[in-house]
């Protein structure tokens, strides 16, 4: 009787630690079959990550891994850097006689100006750019005080294993497709973005770290909640930055579901969650779309 306690409550004492750790996850993704063996596999991006945040999921490997082509939204191995700059530079520059001062509510303006001075620039040296522009370099800045870095993000990390491995990248839009929705943005919405961005910047340590969390453990719900939550103010944002590109990205995985290669594309997480996204708009017509990772 004494042995067989003892053996009950040592089980009891493995399966209470056994509780007691973490529940392994995996980051959403989804996988579609395609045509002749081929498939798409999607992926929620983190785009800037601190080198804390590795090593990032086995999952990430995995689908990496069974890919023979990378999908991102850019094709970040055929980017350089100074042909970027001077295509960033010559669509954000402001038209003659105007500057940021004279196309922002004073409000707004000043919001800018004290909040690039807390994060160490100048906004006299974003005087002549569009505030668009202003809003990206602003939040770019912050997220790297805080150890968000580009360099360390999720695409970056597999251009490297691509580049190593041999494998080829696409995008889905050109960088100047990308820099025209910004830049195509009306000067009210554009003044909303930066307005957006400032107020992002008070909270973006705890945010950063929560939408990480969400995304390495694969919480969607949370994801959706975070990531869609930052347009509840600011609606007018969402169609041009999210719906139209969400809809053609659709038409384009769709045609490499016919082709018979295995892709992994990775996208910024907004657009793989929610209504409307594109795992939505691809099972909305007729796809069958599985989750996949050790927890589904």
């Amino acid at each position: 009787m004494g042995a067989r306690l003892a053996r009950l409550t040592g089980a009891l004492a493995a399966l209470a630690a056994l509780l007691a750790q973490p529940v392994a996850a995996d980051p959403a993704a989804w996988r579609i079959a395609g045509e002749r063996g081929g498939e798409v596999a999607l992926l929620g991006s983190m785009h800037a990550l601190r080198a804390r945040d590795y090593p990032l999921p086995p999952l990430v490997d995995d689908l990496y891994g069974r890919a023979q082509v990378i999908v991102m939204e850019l094709d970040l191995d055929d980017l350089d850097p100074a042909t970027e700059q001077a295509a960033v530079l010559g669509v954000a520059a402001l038209p003659e006689g105007q500057t940021l001062s004279t196309v922002l509510d004073k409000k707004v303006y000043d919001l800018a100006q004290q909040r690039a001075r807390g994060l160490g620039v100048d906004l006299a040296v974003l005087e002549h750019v569009q505030p668009w522009l202003v809003a990206i370099t602003l939040l770019d800045i912050g997220l790297l005080k805080l150890g968000y870095d580009p360099e360390h993000g999720l695409e970056r990390y597999l251009v490297g294993k691509a580049k190593s491995d041999r494998k080829e990248i696409v995008g889905l839009e050109t960088l100047e497709q990308q820099l025209g929705i910004f830049a195509g943005l009306p000067r009210k919405s554009q003044q909303a973005l930066l307005s957006q961005t400032i107020e992002e910047l008070d909270t973006a340590d705890t945010t950063m770290s929560q939408l990480e969390t969400a995304w390495r453990e694969g919480h969607v719900e949370t994801m959706t909640d975070k990531l869609l939550g930052d347009f509840d103010d600011f609606p007018e944002l969402y169609p041009e930055l999210v719906t139209k590109r969400n809809a053609a990205w659709t038409d384009a995985l769709e045609k490499l579901l016919k082709d018979g290669h295995r892709y992994l594309v990775v996208v910024g997480a907004l657009h793989l969650v929610g209504h409307d996204s594109v795992i939505e708009r691809l099972g909305a017509r007729g796809h069958r779309v599985e989750r996949v990772g050790a927890t589904h």
